[in-house]
């Protein structure tokens, strides 16, 4: 009896380890299931996250562009109805800013270089004569130098572009999109007008380059 008793016990002892190690190796099993399982989850929402932040910065990309073409569509077609003035001699005071500022640049080939600024005018001065001062450097490339000067200039706007064969809007490619130029005497002479976020210009650019 007491044979059978000491052989069901270590039965029973080993059946225990068995089944103890058995459960063991499930355990493993189920916790390196749940570890991979979880990577694959943790891996997934990762792509699924970069994808998701391609498409918003495509979308905003997009959205950008449709943008800056907008407002370059506007510029231009405000600044068409500001050429179609300009060549008929209306007044183009309704196309300024209050408060904007005239640019001047001449080069000639024998004077040399003439320019000359004037801000704080307001719309209606464009329709008349501004006086600003310029400055002369004398130093033209087809004539001797001469000593720089300093005068005030009377600016016309339609005096200066009254022998303009033709009023182009150039296609130019520009990080600023409320910027518009308008040539006039071949490329030399032209305009350069900048625009503010209301349409209005709020400077203008008179250059006239000798091509020599």
């Amino acid at each position: 009896m007491c044979k059978m008793g000491i052989i069901t016990n270590r039965y029973l002892n080993k059946m225990k380890l068995i089944i103890f190690i058995f459960l063991v190796l499930i355990t493993i099993s189920i916790t390196c299931k749940s570890s991979s399982t979880s990577k694959w989850i943790d891996h997934k929402s990762e792509i699924e996250f970069e994808e998701s932040q391609v498409k918003n910065t495509e979308i905003n990309e997009k959205m950008a562009d449709e943008s800056t073409s907008d407002v370059l569509t506007q510029v231009h077609s405000i600044a068409e109805k500001f050429v179609m003035n300009l060549k008929s001699g209306k007044k183009i005071s309704s196309f300024f800013s209050d408060n904007w500022m005239l640019i001047y640049h001449e080069d000639n080939r024998c004077d040399g270089s003439t320019d000359g600024q004037i801000a704080n005018l307001i719309s209606a001065q464009i329709d008349t004569i501004i006086r600003l001062q310029v400055k002369n450097d004398g130093d033209g490339w087809a004539c001797d130098k001469q000593e720089p000067k300093s005068y005030a200039l009377d600016f016309d706007i339609k005096k200066y572009i009254a022998n303009w064969e033709r009023f182009e809007i150039p296609n130019y490619e520009s990080e600023n999109k409320n910027i518009i130029y308008i040539v006039g005497a071949g490329e030399s002479d032209y305009l350069k007008l900048y625009y503010n976020n209301s349409n209005l210009i709020v400077k203008l650019e008179y250059r006239s380059e000798d091509p020599g």
